[in-house]
This record gives structure tokens, C-alpha cells and sequence, in this order.
């Protein structure tokens, strides 16, 4: 065999993968997406193989492999490929990038055992590999696979397993109990045709009913689906598959939708939505795309409840229909309940959800369905995106304007820009949908690179809802420190709700009870030792916690620093806050809440959604979770309690936020039969973001907020890179983010590229770290990532973060 040298990636802050010579064992089979076991300096890590190599490396000796850990590739071609855009692109290391694609704990294949059954040890073998295997085995009992392969050098150990473990002589065991995937017994028609199928079935009327169940269903099914609907036992199907009419084969089993804690929507038998004609010119204009396995960018773009989900979910039969797969996108864990809800209907088995908030094992489950073509509709929030699906063909961002789509830690990759990459790579359709779409994809639209698909109507009856807006400059309760602003005119409108049997929304962004906690006689605030910033009182769990490092410690009951008793007065309201309040207004009105703390308890999220849903919760309070996605007809009131918590952020995005944010919240009421209200209390009635979302002006609100982008030259009229350097020292800190800023004003490339700062972070110390940070600007994203890349290969550092396309400057 010729000599060969591996490429393998490694998850650690290494730029380029390393080189590494041919293991001992199992070179033979070693192929690009691998897991192989490698020695790092005195380390040893997994890491992925990303190349083979004909050409010895020069200037060293490469190590050998130490061990291969799968028996087939667990990152396919099409995603290897993206994972070398992505490192490229945003200058990181490919090691990371590859292991983000990964589910976490995912078992080597040769980590498993096997196991010789008792049907196993008295089974005359068919073959001579299967000799070899059961000989080995009545010697050792159970072995590892990765041991089993390196002693026999089977070129068809997998098959030869495979049959053994589906004829009952070996069992597979797992070296975590937690990690394996279930699999379940599933059976297909054998070959020839229908009438000589049912010919070899014989006389037997439930056996004859099998074979036409499964060619009337023309998929494979379990054998407990076949023994249901047919309504005969086990021994049925057996005896077909003892007479080659059955082919029998295990699969992964599906998890329910139960199992995510998500209950399936169902529509009366017969019944399908009609589209309206803005609708399905939409589904016309991406059909042909899906049918020509070409790729093309869309941008479906209309007002709140305008039907856009149901394009899409039509787009994705179309594309089952066309034998590939499609991945739906939602930013928030959130969204994926309802989504899901609506597809399982549609898609059945054919449905994986796959995100964050399921368990390790769970997560496994539904990943090893997808990569083995089990499931060819995906739903999940960012991380689905690498979700291994077979032939892919469409892929749906929706909100997509959200900056949950950008991950806030390394790899610092944008969802919905990797999306358009990876469908562009699949020849497959990229469809951005959204309410209120992010600038970028507008001007996008604008140059030609999105094709654009506008809604122009309002699905159903329903209309957008009319504007109310609150001047709290006018509002005596506005001018008490630390209470929650209920407006004269807000308690109104919540009365008449209520009344009227409406359900209503409440906004407030920001969690807990009170952002502070402060002592009124010496002016102690609590604050985080590590992050320097006060710690959020949360009442009901008696804690101050810091929403930047998790630290938590007990409510004090006097001042630690002045010892006053009386003294500590929570100034700020947060969603509990908002809640307690609104007890007191309505005491017999049951409320929910919706914020992060919902989404960290294991199926919070669905619970709250599905109990507001089905009515049994009038009222939700929510941050700014409860303004996305959501579809609840009988929502006929929405409020803003506060709607300038962004205006002051000291960011060039932040009216686009509040814009965004404000006009998906309004966007929650009146989606039934009777019109909606939305209130907006704020302190800038007159800001044109406010007055846009208020009268539904999103064009003229888009071009005002182009205009001051164009002049400033900010994104998209130009690029962005953030360093950001993180240093226990403040002044070591401070002198490397200048010397970086030196160098990029001395660099050859730097020449029409603006250098913003350096300058402190606007949150200074997070952690035990002071965060000093230094922006580049520039017309070139090949220019100003060259410079970047040259930078960060100069200050080689785990304390500095390199963020290309930076949508969070805080």
C-alpha cells in the first residue's frame, strides 16, 4: 500500500490542521470526516481528519495515528467542505469549527462493544467472516469493535455485523449507556412485483394484507406499525420475511414530538389551508428553483402574519417530493415548539428536531436519524444548520434579521450567512423569511443577490393592529424610581381585553425582578466582583445573580457595607417584577411568564407556550422572546412597557433593534377574527423607529435607517472586525490592544481602512477580565480579513477574540 499522511483537525485554537502519518491499524478504510485519536505535546485528543495526503511533509516527522474511532465518516463530504469556508471566512481554527457539527458525546463506532448471545454461540456461521467473528468471540465473550477490526482485517466486518446483530447472534452494547442511540425492527418489500408478491404470500389473508398495506404505503414501516394496522402478531411478518416476501433491517428509532414536549397539530380530515394569490406566487417562484436543483437566494418578506410559514412548509414538501431534504432554521429554542407542531402533520417520520435544549442522548437520536437518511426534514434553532442531511435542497432562515443566528462564542460564525453558503454549495434554495428583514439582506435585494417574494396581505381576517402610543415624559408613575410604569391609558386598554375576552402580551426586556438591588442610605448596589456590574435581584429565588458570569449570592437583609437594616429598596422592574405588579392590578387573572429563566427548566418553554395557547393563561409576560414567531388568534391586546431599552445602547444597530423588536411584537395581536391593539409607552415618542413600528411604515422607516448607514458608512456599506482583548491585568490589557492598533495602522493593507479606537469595552471588566476592544472598518471583506488574519497570527493569545462581521459591540 502506497504511504499516506493525514490532515486532522483538532479542537483546539491551533490555526491550520495538523499533519499525522498512517496508523498501525485501519489505514485501509480511513477517509475524510474520521475520528481519529492523535497526540497533541503531551495531549491526547479526538480530532477529525480533513485530507489525506500523497506527499510526505518536509521538516519533520510526522507522528503516526494513534487510533481510528469510526468505521464510516460522521462529517459527510458537503459539510467538510463548509467547515473549510467557515474557518476561512471568519479566521478560526477548523478544529472547533468541525466539532460544533458534532452532536457533544457522540460514541465512536469502535468504542462500542459486542457481545455473543446465547442464540449466537449455538449459530453455524454463512460465511467466513462470519467464522472469524463468532471464533473470536467464544473466546473473549466481548470485545471492542475498534479491537475486533484491528485483529481480523475484515474488509466487510460492518455488513458481516450488521447481519449477525439482526439474525440474534451478537448484541451491540454501548460504552455509556447514555449515549447509544434505540433502534427498532423495521420491514420493506422484497423484490418483484405486487401480484407475484401476493402470490408467494399464499392463501394467508392477514399476510396477503401486509404485503398491500406496505405497497399502498411504498416506505419501509416498523413491525409494530405493520401488526397495528393490519391488526395481526409478530409471527405474520416473520413468517413473510422466512419466505424472502419481507426483507427485514433495524433503524434508529424516532423520537415522538411528545418526547420534545411538543403535541402535534391536527386539521380536520380533508381540510388544507388554501393560499391566498401573494401566497402561492410565492410557492411558484421557488417550485421551478427546487425542480431545477439550482441554487437560488430568496427573500420572503411580508408583514406579521401574513402566511409566511406556510410557504415555506409547502416549499419543503415540494422538496420531499423531489427525494431531497430540507433544513428549517428558527433563531430561538422557543420557535421550535409551534413549528414543529405545524410540520408533524405534515412530515411524520420524516420530521428530526434537533437544537441545544434536548438531552445529550436525545440530541444523538435524532442526529443519527438525520445522517442516515431516516429524516429528511429538519427543524432547530442555529446548530441545525449542520445538521448531516441526505441531498439537501432547501434551506429556510426564518426571522431571519434575529442576532441569534450569530454565535457569541468561537467559532463566531453567522447562521444565516453559513445557510446561503451551504445551499450554495448543495445547489440547493435559500429562502430568508422575516417581518421585518435585517438591512443586509434589503440591500441584497437591492443589488440583485436576493430575489425578492413579497406578502402583501394579512393571513385569515386578520389585519395589522391599530397603534397606541404612551408619552411617559407625561406620567407621574414614570418619575418613581423603581416602579413599573402601568399607564392610565395601558390599564384601559388591558381592562377592555379582559372584558372582552382577549388575551394580551406584555413585553418587558429584562429578566428577574430588578436590575439593582441598592441600599438608600450608603449606595451600595450589589455589584459582581468578578464583572463589576450589580447583580439582578431575583425574588423568587432569593438571589442576586449576574447575568454575565452566573454568579449568584443570597438577598441580603441588611447592607453588607453600611449594616442599615430597611435600607435596600429593588429599583428597576424585570419580568417578575412586571408580574407581581400585574397581580396586584387583576388578582384573579391567571398569568404566565416567558423570558430565558423559562427556557433553562427542561420543556419550559413548550409548557408555558401550550397553556397560553389552549387560553388557560389569559396574560403572558415575556421579554423580548414572547415578540417572535408566535401564532395565538385570540391575542387582541400587545404592550411595550418600556420601548427604549435599545435607543441607548452605544451601538449603530440599536434603533434598528428597537425597531425590529417593537414591529414583531405588534405583530402578535389581532392574527384571529376581531382587530388588535398595540401599546407603546416610551420617553421618545417622536423617534422615527418608534413613530415606523407604531403606523406599520416599515418602508419608510428601512430607507431613513439605509440613509444614516450610507452616510456613516456603516455595515452594509462596509465591513467590520472587532478585536477584543481580555486581560486580568488592566494595564497589560490596555498596552496589547494598543500595540495591535499600531500595527494595524502600519499594515501595507490598511490603507482605506478605518480604525475605530482603541478604546475600553462598553462592559468593561466581565469575569475577572478587562475587555478593551479595537474595531476595523473598511469598504473590502478579502482586505480587511487579510489584515485581521495577519493581527491575530501576531498576538497569539486565548484572551483575544477576533469577531469578523460582528453584530454585538457591547
Amino acid at each position: 500500500m502506497k504511504p499516506q499522511w493525514f490532515q486532522v483537525g483538532v479542537p483546539l485554537p491551533i490555526d491550520e490542521p495538523l499533519t499525522y502519518a498512517a496508523p498501525v491499524q485501519g489505514a485501509a478504510h480511513l477517509a475524510p470526516g474520521m475520528r481519529v485519536r492523535v497526540q497533541v505535546g503531551r495531549r491526547r485528543v479526538v480530532g477529525i481528519v480533513t485530507e489525506i495526503l500523497e506527499v510526505a511533509p518536509t521538516g519533520f516527522e510526522a507522528k503516526p495515528i494513534l487510533e481510528v474511532l469510526d468505521q464510516e465518516p460522521v462529517v459527510p463530504p458537503d459539510l467538510l467542505r463548509l467547515a473549510r469556508f467557515a474557518a476561512e471566512y471568519y479566521l478560526t481554527p477548523i478544529g472547533p469549527v468541525l466539532k460544533s457539527m458534532l452532536p457533544s458525546r457522540l460514541e465512536p463506532w469502535g468504542d462500542r462493544r459486542i457481545q455473543l448471545t446465547d442464540r449466537g454461540a449455538m449459530a453455524l456461521p454463512r460465511s467466513e467472516s462470519q467464522r472469524r467473528v463468532l471464533e473470536r468471540l467464544r473466546e473473549e465473550g466481548r470485545i471492542r469493535l475498534s479491537a475486533l477490526r484491528d485483529e481480523l482485517q475484515l474488509t466487510d466486518l460492518g455488513p458481516t455485523l450488521d447481519g449477525m446483530v439482526e439474525a440474534g447472534w451478537l448484541r451491540l452494547l454501548s460504552a455509556d449507556t447514555r449515549r447509544g442511540a434505540r433502534y427498532r425492527t423495521a420491514v420493506e418489500l422484497g423484490p418483484g412485483s405486487l401480484e407475484t408478491l401476493l402470490e408467494r404470500a399464499g392463501r394467508s389473508k392477514p399476510g396477503r394484507a401486509v404485503v398491500e398495506f406496505l405497497a399502498q404505503e411504498r416506505r419501509p414501516a416498523t413491525l409494530d406499525e405493520v401488526c397495528l394496522a393490519v391488526g395481526c402478531t409478530k409471527a405474520v411478518p416473520n413468517r413473510l420475511i422466512k419466505l424472502g416476501i419481507l426483507r427485514r433491517f433495524t433503524e434508529i428509532a424516532r423520537l415522538d414530538l411528545e418526547d420534545h414536549r411538543i403535541r402535534p397539530q391536527t386539521l380536520p380530515a380533508g381540510r388544507r389551508l388554501t393560499l391566498r394569490p401573494d401566497q402561492a406566487q410565492a410557492l411558484a417562484a421557488i417550485t421551478p428553483a427546487l425542480q431545477a436543483r439550482e441554487y437560488r437566494p430568496f427573500l420572503l418578506a411580508g408583514m406579521t402574519g401574513s402566511g409566511k410559514t406556510e410557504v415555506y412548509l409547502r416549499a419543503a414538501e415540494a422538496t420531499l417530493q423531489a427525494g431531497r431534504s430540507a433544513l428549517l432554521l428558527v433563531p430561538e429554542i422557543a420557535l421550535v415548539p409551534a413549528l414543529a407542531a405545524a410540520a408533524g402533520e405534515r412530515f411524520g417520520e420524516n420530521l428530526a428536531v434537533l437544537h441545544s435544549g434536548l438531552g445529550p442522548s436525545e440530541r444523538r437520536q435524532e442526529w443519527e436519524r438525520v445522517r442516515a437518511g431516516a429524516a429528511r426534514i429538519v427543524i432547530g434553532a442555529r446548530s441545525a444548520l449542520f445538521a448531516p442531511v441526505v441531498d439537501l435542497g432547501l434551506i429556510v432562515v426564518d426571522e431571519e434579521q434575529d442576532s441569534s443566528y450569530k454565535q457569541d462564542t468561537a467559532p463566531r460564525y453567522h447562521g444565516r450567512d453559513l445557510a446561503l453558503v451551504r445551499a450554495a454549495q448543495a445547489s440547493a434554495v435559500a429562502l430568508l423569511a422575516s417581518a421585518t428583514p435585517s438591512l443586509e439582506s434589503r440591500l441584497n435585494v437591492e443589488l440583485g443577490k436576493l430575489e425578492l417574494l413579497q406578502l402583501t396581505h394579512r393571513a385569515g381576517q386578520g389585519r395589522l393592529p391599530d397603534g397606541i402610543l404612551v408619552d411617559l415624559r407625561h406620567e407621574v408613575a414614570a418619575r418613581q424610581p423603581g416602579d413599573v410604569v402601568f399607564s392610565a391609558l395601558l390599564v384601559e386598554e388591558i381592562e377592555r381585553s379582559l372584558a372582552e375576552g382577549e388575551q394580551i402580551i406584555l413585553l418587558r426586556n429584562r429578566r428577574g425582578y430588578a436590575p439593582t438591588l441598592l441600599c438608600r442610605a450608603c449606595g451600595e448596589d450589589h455589584r459582581c466582583e468578578s464583572c463589576g456590574l450589580p447583580r439582578t435581584l431575583h425574588r423568587r429565588e432569593g438571589a442576586l445573580i449576574c447575568h454575565y458570569c452566573g454568579s449568584r449570592r443570597a438577598v441580603p437583609i441588611r447592607c453588607a457595607s453600611c449594616r442599615e437594616e430597611d435600607t435596600l429598596e429593588a429599583i428597576g422592574a424585570g419580568t417578575q417584577r412586571v408580574e407581581e405588579r400585574f397581580r396586584e392590578m387583576f388578582p384573579d387573572v391567571p398569568v404566565a411568564v416567558l423570558d430565558r429563566d423559562a427556557v433553562q427548566r427542561r420543556g419550559g418553554v413548550t409548557h408555558v407556550l401550550e397553556r397560553f395557547g389552549r387560553g388557560e393563561d389569559r396574560v403572558l409576560i415575556g421579554t423580548q422572546m414572547v415578540s417572535k414567531g408566535h401564532h395565538f388568534p385570540d391575542v387582541g391586546l400587545a404592550a411595550v412597557l418600556s420601548a427604549d431599552s435599545y435607543l441607548g445602547f452605544p451601538d449603530f444597530r440599536a434603533v434598528e433593534r428597537t425597531y425590529n423588536l417593537l414591529t414583531q411584537l405588534a405583530g402578535r395581536a389581532g392574527r384571529g377574527e376581531r382587530p388588535g391593539r398595540v401599546v407603546i409607552q416610551t420617553y421618545h415618542p417622536d423617534h422615527y423607529a418608534i413613530r415606523a413600528a407604531l403606523g406599520h411604515h416599515d418602508r419608510a422607516f428601512a430607507d431613513e435607517e439605509l440613509r444614516f448607514r450610507r452616510i456613516f458608512q456603516y455595515p452594509p456599506y462596509s465591513r467590520l472586525v472587532l478585536f477584543l482583548v481580555r486581560d486580568a491585568n488592566q494595564q497589560r490589557g490596555w498596552q496589547r490592544i494598543q500595540d495591535l492598533a499600531r500595527r494595524a495602522a502600519a499594515h501595507p493593507d490598511a490603507t482605506d481602512i478605518r480604525i475605530l479606537g482603541p478604546a475600553a469595552a462598553p462592559l468593561e471588566r466581565l469575569k475577572g477580565q478587562w475587555r478593551f476592544q479595537l474595531l476595523l472598518r473598511g469598504p473590502s471583506g478579502t482586505r480587511l480579513r487579510r489584515v485581521a488574519d495577519d493581527l491575530r497570527r501576531d498576538e497569539r493569545s486565548r484572551d483575544l477574540v477576533l469577531d469578523v462581521d460582528p453584530l454585538d459591540l457591547m
